[in-house]
């Protein structure tokens, strides 16, 4: 029987801009080697993503991975290791469970794997390892030393400037653009100071304002941007990142995120450069100012609890927020709060429904969920482990590298006791072996502990499960009245999500699906579009 073999090829912008890995070079190279080896080929994965990435967290990854653990194919041929994996560890526990799970693994830099720790793999995923971390090491050197001598790093300008270029065409500064400066100092007028009447607005005003003028936004005048809406549509949270982006008072600042996790910097290790202001420094500050108000006062103003708030979603896809007006609290779909009636066509015309009708809904029917225990319990022991289901790469990416941890130690015993006897040339070759099991051991346990860490955020433990088994037992012995906190907490831990469609709810959950026809209620006050609301879905 002829032997099936996926291709996995991989590319990053810079191994195809260095390097010339191209994935028709990569697929080419790989269906060669199949064809001598004699093996059919039954799938061809090609991906565009950072060999840091484990290979299960990639989507082409992920489908391979899951042919392997089906055994759909036999073979699994690569164009070199690195393109499997750039991260040591991410490539010893993948090749690990492919060949504990009977298939063949080749690379055509090395030939065919037999083992995980063939000492060739492993030098050459340490090589890839160390180009990535050196590569990036390199880069952000060389960017902040640039961006110490007064010198604007790479990206995109902001909106209201372009790059300023030296001789060789690298970027330095930033310039003024005439027309988008205009718009960006009107924000802030308009922010701080007020309109032609004297009225300050807020950002979604000012937004409104903007796309009634038709003025083209930093998406549009930017390439490179996805966008959803149409030309000239501004949205609130651009005119906020204008506001408080202190570019435009004259300070630009370099490295205050760290990589790809976007976490923030410690603020004496930012590097300020100084680029041309679009306002003075006391506008910026007042409109600093300003916000930090809003924020507080939009906290202070929140008078309703809204039970199913951030849990309710509108048949189109997004999300419901707690509105009131009318005399009633209300969901309507975000829709509304993030475009310009008159302006854009309306795409969704969902009515908002009245929270009291659809809150009590919800809540009876998850109340009817435990009226029945047993059923209960088996319900959220099957979410449990599709749950742990989920994990199932992550537990077996744990086992390997555990059982790798227990190997390392054993060459690492092995080879202290043979460094003791050995001397001149085995002994210079045992001591490079020596730092190469050190560090294939703290990566592995860092990677341990990252794994573990990851494995014990599942939500639907044993505890959580017995904590509403207990609340089920309580609510049919005199507590059906539950306050808020209590409906919250239980509907959270059931992971409960509520969609809304034309008058019917449908509640996913941990313990089961139930769908049902919204209560009417009272006729409530009516009101136009025009105001501002989606119309109103309950009434009799």
């Amino acid at each position: 029987m002829i032997k099936k073999a996926a291709i996995y090829a991989r590319v990053s912008t810079d191994d195809q801009a260095d390097k010339g890995y191209s994935l028709p070079s990569q697929l080419d190279s790989c269906r060669q080697y199949i064809e001598q080896l004699g093996y059919s080929i039954v799938a061809e994965f090609k991906e565009d993503n950072s060999g840091a990435v484990p290979v299960i967290d990639r989507p082409q990854g992920r489908r391979l991975a899951e042919m392997v653990k089906f055994r759909e194919v036999d073979a699994v041929v690569v164009h070199q290791v690195d393109r499997l994996s750039r991260d040591i560890v991410d490539l010893l526990a993948s090749v690990r469970n492919w060949l504990r799970a009977g298939v063949e693994v080749y690379a055509l830099d090395v030939g065919k794997i037999e083992s995980e720790l063939d000492i060739v793999l492993v030098i050459k995923g340490w090589q890839g390892s160390d180009e990535r971390k050196k590569i990036r090491e390199r880069s952000m050197r060389g960017k902040r030393a640039k961006a110490r001598t007064g010198r604007v790093i790479g990206s995109r300008a902001p909106y209201g400037y372009d790059h300023v270029r030296d001789e060789n065409g690298k970027i330095v500064n930033f310039e003024p653009l005439e027309e988008e400066a205009k718009i960006v100092q009107l924000i802030y007028r308009w922010y701080v100071y007020g309109d032609e009447s004297g009225q300050r607005l807020a950002a979604g005003r000012i937004a409104k304002r903007l796309s009634e003028m038709h003025i083209s936004t930093p998406g549009e005048t930017n390439p490179g941007y996805h966008r959803t809406r149409g030309k000239g549509m501004w949205h609130a949270y651009t005119v906020l990142s204008i506001i408080e982006r202190e570019t435009y008072a004259g300070i630009w600042r370099f490295g205050v995120r760290i990589g790809p996790t976007r976490n923030q910097r410690p603020k004496d290790e930012w590097i300020e450069v100084n680029v041309p202001a679009l306002v003075d420094r006391e506008t910026w500050e007042l409109a600093q100012e300003l916000k930090g108000q809003n924020k507080v006062f939009s906290r202070r103003n929140k008078k309703y609890n809204y039970l199913l708030s951030g849990l309710i979603r509108c048949v189109c896809g997004r999300a419901m927020s707690g509105e009131f007006f009318s005399d009633h609290q209300y969901y309507t779909c975000s829709w509304r709060n993030n475009h310009h009636i008159h302006l854009e066509e309306r795409v969704c015309k969902a009515r908002s429904v009245r929270a009291d009708a659809i809150d009590a809904d919800v809540w009876e029917s998850i109340l009817d969920l435990f009226g029945d225990l047993e059923k209960l319990e088996k319900q959220l022991r099957i979410a449990q482990q599709e749950e742990l289901a989920a994990l199932d790469p992550k537990l077996e990416e744990l086992n390997a590298v555990q059982a790798m941890i227990a190997q390392t130690e054993v060459d690492a015993v092995e080879i202290g006791q043979a460094l003791k006897r050995a001397a001149g040339l085995v002994a210079k070759s045992l001591e490079q072996n020596m730092n190469e099991v050190n560090q294939r051991y703290d990566a592995l346990c860092r990677r341990l502990e990252t794994l573990q860490t990851e494995l014990n955020v599942t939500q639907l433990t044993d505890d959580t499960i017995q904590d509403l088994i207990e609340f089920a037992q309580d609510v049919f012995v005199g507590i059906e009245n539950a306050d808020f906190h209590t409906k919250r907490r239980n509907l959270e831990m059931l992971k409960v999500r509520v969609e809304v469609n034309n008058g019917i709810f449908k509640i996913d959950s941990l313990a089961g699906q139930i769908s049902g026809e919204i209560r009417k209620l009272p006729k409530a006050i009516r009101y136009s579009d025009d105001s501002g609301g989606g119309g109103v879905t309950n009434s009799r």
